[in-house]
């Protein structure tokens, strides 16, 4: 039997997505190396040997670094996960992984990061692809426009590829956080800018050439598309150097954020809800970027 089918660590990267695998890969590293492990490969590490005082001798680490309660939870659920997975391959008794999952992450909360887009800040992010006359200028407005009118995830949006989507109506299908189907729609401003890059990035194939099946091309110096899809990193880059040339730090998450407070703005919660997709409506209300304004503004109406 193959070793890494009684590996507790890979079976439980294993159920992940590829883009969560990193994610964890690097927090059970952090994890381990925390718990004296550091000089060791984190699938060599003997997880099914953990006890709970390492559990809580890791949230006490983690809080005397100044880690955020969310943080701290990720790292417990990440050690529980292969903990889990050393009880299903009876490396560990159940009466262990009981203990384990009694130790609590870092209690609290913490307000929320990143900003809320206004819709000035966003058309003076697409004037500012709109004056770039690289390829780079229409491919990024198309990025953004879908970034901020759906309210997808960068890791979505670059696995988006053309059969998924819907010009007739607008929507766009995505495998979402836990391997869910999911339908975006966008306004027409968006689809816009994704049918302008779209219609210049096929007028530049060779003759007999067939459009590329995903969305968004990597572009090297000199303006040259390749056939490669850009990389979650590269959205990264898109929303910080867009960002810095209307003067505003913009982590990609920040469209997601901006998008969910708009509905929350416009609409309500439950809506807002639903066009996130999110299963809990805690989660949908932690995304409320309105600032301290629009709350002083609320609070004044009450007169006696």
């Amino acid at each position: 039997m193959s070793d890494s089918l009684q590996n507790p660590l890979l079976q439980y990267l294993a159920r992940l997505a590829p883009s969560s695998q990193l994610t964890m890969k690097y927090i059970l590293q952090d994890a381990a190396d925390r718990l004296g492990f550091e000089d060791c490969d984190i699938a060599e590490v003997p997880w099914h040997q953990l006890e709970p005082g390492h559990v809580t001798a890791l949230v006490a680490a983690l809080r005397a670094d100044g880690y955020a309660p969310n943080t701290s939870s990720l790292y417990v659920n990440a050690v529980r996960g292969v903990m889990n997975e050393a009880w299903r391959l009876s490396l560990i008794s159940q009466e262990q992984l009981l203990k384990i999952r009694t130790v609590k992450p870092t209690q609290g909360t913490r307000l929320p990061a990143g900003r809320n887009l206004k819709r000035s800040l966003i058309r003076e992010l697409m004037d500012a692809c709109a004056a770039d006359p690289r390829p780079q200028g229409l491919r990024d407005a198309a990025v953004i426009a879908l970034l901020y009118g759906t309210g997808m995830r960068k890791s979505e949006s670059v696995n988006l590829t053309l059969s998924q989507v819907d010009f007739d109506e607008r929507s766009l299908q995505v495998l979402g956080k836990g391997n869910k189907q999911l339908i975006k729609y966008a306004p027409p401003w968006a689809f816009e800018k994704l049918n302008a890059w779209l219609a210049f990035r096929r007028e530049q194939l060779p003759e007999g050439q067939a459009d590329d099946e995903f969305l968004f091309n990597r572009i090297r110096r000199g303006s040259h598309i390749t056939r490669e899809r850009i990389t979650k990193h590269a959205i990264y880059y898109i929303a910080r150097q867009r960002g810095t040339q209307v003067g505003v730090k913009i982590m990609p998450h920040d469209f997601r954020r901006s998008f969910i407070t708009r509905v929350i703005e416009e609409h309500d919660l439950s809506i807002a809800q639903k066009l996130a997709h999110h299963t809990n409506i805690q989660t949908t209300a932690n995304y409320d970027m309105r600032d301290d304004n629009e709350r002083r503004r609320a609070v004044d109406r009450y007169d006696y």
